[in-house]
């Protein structure tokens, strides 16, 4: 199953996973009979939290520590058997939630183990929040199987955003400059150390808050004051300077969505009868993980085929569709009355853009 790099067996497997989790809800699909009284909501959660999102990371984790850390890649020997596990967890997953969410645990555990080796090993402290955030939705996806409150699936989701904001800030600034670059400009980034700890910490202490307190009022305050730094953070990247190249300008466009989400729980804690908390979580979901999680295999994908500035022309229409697939979505919270049509039109942009990537990098993925 895809080839011998990390990542394609993972990005494979994810972005068919992806679009199937759309899927198996349509009319006339076989769904178990446990699954039939599972909420779509629910189904569609443990889907792209526990198993959709991990697979990304686990094949972009897999390929860029040890460029990060300067260590041997994980074996074979070592990625095979992790690629298995993932295979088992999403059929288990079928059968019974509670087995599949504890294949999930471990399936998370073990790549946690894996990033571990490498980092420590290296001496590499610059990458110990990648461990920790691992390590919270490792518990997460343990406490969600033994049927713990909600507060489990909230804290998946602040580890997943943690993680886009620690790679992202590396990623989306690095690939702005080396497209600048290759266009023969010379863009100077710069970086506010403090404004990077501000957007830090007011990012941990307003997800920390939605953890244990959601929608009270001072976890609203703690969410603007997040989405002012986040917003910040984002424009000191330029992402203006790049329009024409999709992948970059995608990677800015998610990273905003996680802005976006923090303003958005705001309004709600605020004012709950105007706003729903859902709107703020399909923000961060569809919209930042979605769209982060698809520049990301796809950058990837195209650096280590030897073509890192080749964008195959429905790369492009993959962004526009991930984009209309997290507009469509808030469109369903703010017109509740079209809110059947909105979330349909959603799910088809969704099946629609991991469809595309599958279609754009057949090759790679196959190679």
């Amino acid at each position: 199953m895809g080839g011998g790099k990390p990542y394609q067996s993972f990005f494979l497997l994810a972005a068919l996973d992806a679009m199937l989790g759309i899927a198996v809800w349509l009319p006339g699909t076989f769904v178990p009979e446990w699954q039939a009284v599972l909420s779509v909501r629910d189904w569609h959660r443990d889907n792209l939290l526990f198993a959709t999102v991990p697979a990304i990371l686990a094949g972009f984790l897999l390929t860029a520590l040890p460029r990060w850390t300067g260590r041997p890649g994980a074996s074979p020997a070592l990625t095979g058997p992790l690629v298995c596990l993932w295979v088992c967890m999403r059929a288990a997953h079928l059968l019974s939630r509670p087995i599949g969410l504890g294949l999930a645990a471990a399936f998370l555990a073990s790549l946690s183990a894996l990033a571990s080796v490498q980092v420590i090993a290296a001496g590499d402290r610059r990458n110990l929040k990648v461990l920790a955030l691992l390590s919270l939705l490792t518990a997460s996806a343990a406490f969600a199987a033994t049927g713990a409150a909600a507060w489990s699936y909230r804290a998946a989701l602040a580890s997943l955003l943690g993680l886009v904001m620690v790679i992202g800030g590396r990623v989306t600034p690095a690939l702005t400059i080396a497209f600048a670059e290759r266009r023969g400009c010379q863009l100077a980034l710069s970086r506010c150390t403090a404004l990077e700890r501000t957007a830090a910490v007011t990012a941990a202490g307003a997800l920390a808050a939605w953890i244990a307190l959601p929608g009270a009022p001072p976890t609203g305050a703690l969410c603007a004051i997040a989405a002012a730094a986040q917003s910040a953070r984002l424009l000191q990247w330029r992402g203006w300077q790049c329009p024409m190249w999709a992948s970059v300008a995608a990677l800015h466009v998610g990273y905003g969505w996680i802005a976006i989400g923090f303003g958005l729980l705001a309004v709600h804690a605020f004012a709950p009868a105007a706003l729903g908390p859902a709107a703020a979580i399909h923000a961060w979901t569809v919209g930042a993980l979605g769209t982060v999680c698809l520049a990301v295999m796809a950058s990837m994908v195209r650096k280590n085929s030897g073509r890192a500035f080749a964008e195959p022309p429905a790369a492009k229409a993959m962004f526009v569709s991930i984009t209309a697939s997290a507009v469509a979505r808030l469109a369903a919270e703010f017109y509740p009355e079209d809110a059947v049509y909105w979330a349909g039109l959603s799910a088809a942009c969704w099946v629609v853009a991991f469809g595309l990537f599958l279609f754009s990098f057949r090759r790679e993925l196959r190679a």
